[in-house]
């Protein structure tokens, strides 16, 4: 029996109650990349869509988000350079998490651009157990496709993101308002929109190696750091000072 990071099920349940409380978002966080070239730090706020656990491993979770394989942060991290840093707030659990781990993207199979790639054989005992049960990453970068709602698959359709508006804010009442899911678009046009955001849609996939997990609300107040490396089953626990 693998020891399970309790920082994991305090995760959950602190999304849980962000969104019993109101909240239309379950979970977003900010995303540190390092943009090597300007020799600059890079963050922006992602949503986390969901978890993916091996069945074998269902401690051992991968945090996926979305982007538009255009912009730069796919550019911000290489195959042997993508180490990144996620940090969730969650007020009304008064908890932070600082998770730091490796990315990977999951683009259409048609695109022909560099990013750091699902990792090979041998190198993540959580991606060789998902492997082993046959995951399907393009069946999951389509059905989380689908389970956006409408104005959010039209983001994808935009021009590249961060490139100049030459006429200002008002070239963007040019773009789709909204866009269906895939099979239901009504005429030519939105069949041809849905395809270009699809081509443009990707998961990013984060695994977890260290977790730095703060719990203000409790007295004393707690803070655990949990480690593990890409062969392992197990985090091992660190008490340390707040």
């Amino acid at each position: 029996m693998e020891a399970q990071g309790r920082w994991y099920p305090a995760l959950v349940e602190a999304l849980d109650r962000v969104k019993q409380q109101g909240s239309s978002i379950k979970g977003v966080f900010q995303l540190a990349t390092y943009d090597h070239p300007s020799s600059t730090p890079r963050v922006r706020s992602h949503i986390l869509r969901s978890f993916v656990t091996p069945y074998s491993h269902p401690s051992l979770p991968l945090l996926i988000s979305t982007t538009d394989i255009r912009t730069p942060k796919v550019t911000q991290v290489s195959p042997n350079a993508n180490g990144v840093e996620v940090v969730f707030w969650t007020e009304p659990t008064l908890e932070q998490f600082r998770i730091s781990g490796r990315v990977y993207f999951v683009p259409s199979p048609s695109y022909a651009g560099t990013y750091p790639h699902i990792p090979s054989p041998g190198y993540s005992i959580l991606f060789d157990a998902l492997r082993q049960q046959n995951f399907d990453w393009e069946q999951t970068r389509l059905s989380t496709f689908n389970h956006l709602n409408g104005h959010m698959r039209a983001s994808w359709c935009r021009p590249v993101p961060g490139t100049p508006m030459k006429g200002g804010y008002d070239d963007a009442l040019e773009w789709p308002e909204s866009l269906p899911a895939l099979g239901e678009a009504k005429d030519e046009e939105e069949e041809k929109n849905v395809e270009e955001a699809l081509k443009n849609f990707a998961l990013v996939v984060i695994e977890p190696f260290e977790v730095d997990f703060v719990e203000l609300g409790t007295k004393p107040e707690k803070r655990t750091v949990y480690r593990r490396e890409p062969q392992e089953t197990e985090f091992t626990e660190t008490i340390v000072v707040p």
